[in-house]
Formats: structure tokens, C-alpha cells, sequence
């Protein structure tokens, strides 16, 4: 008696995910593309799929498990069958509906594709596709300044890229009439191996996947149809763009092949820093130096903008270092049209140097009118301090 459980590894109460992922991990190792010549890999394939078949089905497991195999005789679930196929399958199309429908319908897609791949995900066998295919998509990486980046800007680029032949217009050949239909495929791009049930696909070797032979090829592309060229493009960068952000620039990548279309540019932007802004997000930094005496009465001061344009601010009376002063949007525009941040101005108060005798008196002067409210700071520091000492 087969015991199917033991063939895929799995207990009698195992889920239908974990006999799932047994047949998987058991097929892969032993499938006969993986095993070439080796006839206990086959019979051990079949051995494994057969067990499959029967407990991925949740009726038959059910007879099986309540009648063993005999249970299965006489049916569509079998061993052996009238028609020769694994399983008891009258034909290799019903066999090929049947492992179809426990995979819940994976097929063939439309491109030939074996089931196998499709239960697989590829698995490892690689298939080539004939006809039309989109070139190879390219990046490339754009330097700016931050005030390019703030007010948008143009670029011109010059990349390397393969373009569609002009001479053959992507054709290959000097004319329509020196292409033929692959002779080894029919035009498909793809041959076909059975193995038992299996249908494997795999790019025809003879034309490359494309289905068709140049038997006269254009002289300037070699019948590539495409040819390497430089080109020189502009790019647009709109306003607000940061570094790391990607622009896409549909159709400027390599030319398709047979017609296809082309693949794209991904343009990568680098924000040079700036000596006296710092951005964050769409709000911008800017450390502003005032002195001592400005600081103590107060003043009006113009300050640049990242868009190169100029704004008056109010400092406060009393202003301490550190202070921050926030305009409202005055600082980045948003890459996706969404306003302005704000700038943000702080204020570093300078302390004055290289004093001369007569700057010396004046503090002196100015020191014995200072008064403990002056300072609410140091007044509340030197207060704890005093605490701290006398606790």
C-alpha cells in the first residue's frame, strides 16, 4: 500500500499549506529537468505529484484516508488507469485540467508557459518571449545648487544609449523581405519538452526568442536593429526638489527590440549645501548674528530668502541667544505644488571683542546701573545655586 503522507514528509494531520509546501520543496529536488538521466528522480517525481494529487484534493483525501488506496481504484483517481497516464488520466490533456485545477487554475498564461513555472513562480527554468520587447530602462544622477533647487531649473544631459537603427528603422534587415519565420520554432520564440504530464518551455536557441532569422541584415546595425548612440536631452526640474528625490523621464532609455517599446530615464537629484541656509523638510534655517546692543534694545533687519528675494523682521526687545523667529512662507516651495515652508531665522547674539578703554568704561559705567531685573535668568540660576549650597 502507498502511504502518501510518507511520500511528501508530512504527518496524516497535516494542513493543506504544509502539504502544499511538501510537494513544492519534494519536486523541485527531484523534478527530471533538475535530474537529467536519472530514473529514480522520475519515478520518485511521479511518486510525489501522484501523492499530491490525492491529498490536495480535499474529497479524495478524505476517501483515501478512510479507505487507503484501494478506495481510489476505479476512479479518475487512480493508480495505473486505462489510458497509461499517472494517476488514472484517459489522455495528457485531462491530466494536464486536473493538475490545473489543484493549483487553483495556474496554466499556461497565453505565453506558453508550463505549469510547472506557473505553480513555481519560474523555478529556475527560464522562457524567452518572442516578438515586441521594451528596452533597457537607464539612471542617471543631476548635481544642482540650493538655489536651483528653490527656483527650478534646466539641465542638459548627455547619455549613451542604443537607439532604433535610422537606416533600417529598427527592422535589422535592409528590407521586410530578408526576415523569415524561425524555422525551428514556427515563430513562437519558444520550444517545448515533455516530461510525463509536464509541458517544460524554454527561448529557441536558433533565433534567440524573437521568433524570426534576418537573412539579409542592415549594414550600419549589424541586424540588431538598434545602434549606440550619444544623445543630449534637457531636463525640467521643477521647483522644491531635494536631494535623493527621482525623476522619471519616460521613453529616454535604451530602444526596444523587434518593436518594442523604449525603456525610461530615472534622473537622480543632488543638492549641493548651502554656506548659510539649511533646509529641513520645506522649511529653511538661517543662523542670524546680531550684537550685544541689538539684542538688549531691539531692532529691524533685512534677511535673505532661499528664493533670493529679501525680508524685514522685528527683533524684540531683550532677544536672547538662540531665539528662533519663524516667517511664513518664505521658505521652500513644495516639489508638489503644495505652498511654501516657512523660514526660520535664530538669532546668535555676538559677544563684543577687541574692545577699546573707552568701550571698557562705558560697560563698566553700564555695569554699576545693571539691576537683579535685567537678568530673570541669572537672577532664578543664582537662586538655585543658593539652595543647592545650603540644603
Amino acid at each position: 500500500m502507498k502511504d502518501y503522507y510518507a511520500t511528501l514528509g508530512v504527518s496524516r494531520e497535516a494542513s493543506a499549506d504544509e502539504i502544499k509546501k511538501a510537494y513544492r520543496k519534494k519536486a523541485l529536488e527531484c523534478h527530471p529537468d533538475r535530474n537529467p538521466g536519472d530514473p529514480k528522480a522520475e519515478a520518485l517525481f511521479k511518486r510525489v505529484s501522484e501523492a499530491y494529487e490525492v491529498l490536495s484534493d480535499e474529497n479524495r483525501r478524505r476517501v483515501y484516508d478512510q479507505y487507503g488506496e484501494e478506495g481510489l481504484r476505479g476512479s479518475s483517481m487512480g493508480g495505473g488507469g486505462q489510458g497509461g497516464f499517472p494517476g488514472g488520466f484517459s489522455s495528457m490533456e485531462e491530466a494536464l485540467r486536473t493538475f490545473m485545477g489543484a493549483f487553483g487554475g495556474a496554466g499556461h498564461g497565453g505565453r506558453g508557459e508550463s505549469i510547472f513555472d506557473s505553480f513555481f513562480g519560474g523555478g529556475g527554468f527560464e522562457e524567452a518571449d518572442a516578438g515586441p520587447r521594451k528596452g533597457t530602462s537607464k539612471k542617471a544622477t543631476v548635481q544642482i545648487t540650493f538655489e536651483e533647487a528653490a527656483k527650478g531649473t534646466e539641465k542638459e544631459l548627455a547619455i549613451n544609449n542604443f537607439a532604433t537603427c535610422e537606416a533600417c528603422n529598427g527592422l535589422g534587415a535592409k528590407s521586410r523581405s530578408g526576415i523569415r519565420t524561425c524555422s525551428t520554432c514556427q515563430g513562437k520564440g519558444q520550444v517545448y519538452q515533455s516530461r510525463g504530464f509536464f509541458s517544460m518551455s524554454s527561448g529557441c536557441p536558433h533565433c534567440g526568442g524573437t521568433g524570426h532569422v534576418i537573412t539579409d541584415p542592415c549594414k550600419k546595425c549589424g541586424g540588431a536593429g538598434r545602434t549606440k548612440e550619444k544623445q543630449r536631452i534637457k531636463i525640467r526640474i521643477p521647483a522644491g526638489v531635494d536631494t535623493g528625490m527621482r525623476l522619471k523621464m519616460s521613453g529616454y532609455g535604451d530602444a526596444g527590440e523587434a518593436g518594442g517599446p523604449a525603456g525610461d530615464l530615472y534622473v537622480y537629484i543632488e543638492v549641493a549645501p548651502h554656506n548659510a541656509f539649511k533646509r529641513e523638510g520645506d522649511d529653511v534655517y538661517l543662523d542670524l548674528p546680531i550684537s550685544f546692543t541689538e539684542a538688549a534694545l531691539g531692532c529691524k533687519k533685512e534677511v535673505p530668502t532661499p528664493l533670493g528675494e529679501s525680508c524685514r523682521i522685528q527683533i524684540p526687545e531683550g532677544t536672547q541667544n538662540g531665539k528662533l523667529l519663524r516667517v511664513s512662507s518664505k521658505g521652500f516651495p513644495n516639489v508638489h505644488g503644495q505652498g511654501h515652508g516657512d523660514l526660520i531665522i535664530k538669532i546668535s547674539v555676538e559677544t563684543p571683542v577687541k574692545l577699546s578703554e573707552k568701550q571698557k568704561l562705558l560697560l563698566r559705567s553700564f555695569e554699576d546701573l545693571e539691576a537683579p531685573q535685567n537678568y530673570p535668568r541669572k537672577k532664578t540660576f543664582l537662586e538655585m545655586i543658593k539652595v543647592f549650597f545650603s540644603a
